[in-house]
């Protein structure tokens, strides 16, 4: 038997829980509802090949801009942007993330070496059919 005392003491803790749950739902709608809607970036490829500036007699250290090549990747590498680097041959490939095509082309054609003719380049959409993971 429950008495007349207990009985407003039940229905309040009731209500409280009814608030708590309603809270915790609506919270989560509005996270998933803003991870839906924020666009993820795009992956992209870039392949490096000598441009008319390569200078065949000289080591790639002694070429002009390569430094400074170097230390553009470097910073695309640390703040998370690149995704993977390699070569194939004599070219070098590096898979990057940028919103859009056109920021693509700005992060790649942004380096001294490219605006400098050292690199040529080809900038391409990067579409993973099989994802996993790339090691060494």
């Amino acid at each position: 038997m429950i008495h007349a005392t207990s009985e407003p003491m039940m229905q309040s803790a009731i209500n409280t829980l009814k608030i708590v749950l309603l809270f915790a739902l609506t919270l989560t709608s509005i996270q998933s509802f803003g991870q839906e809607n924020t666009p993820k970036d795009s992956l992209f490829v870039v392949t490096y090949t000598t441009g008319p500036a390569w200078d065949f007699e000289k080591s790639p250290n002694d070429q002009p801009y390569f430094s400074e090549h170097s230390k553009h990747l470097s910073t695309l590498r640390k703040n998370g942007t690149i995704k993977l680097g390699a070569r194939s041959g004599e070219k070098g490939i590096i898979v990057f993330s940028a919103k859009t095509l056109k920021e693509a082309k700005e992060i790649i054609n942004s380096d001294i070496a490219i605006v400098n003719s050292l690199f040529e380049t080809d900038i391409q959409a990067f579409n993973v059919f099989y994802p996993g993971c790339v090691e060494r």
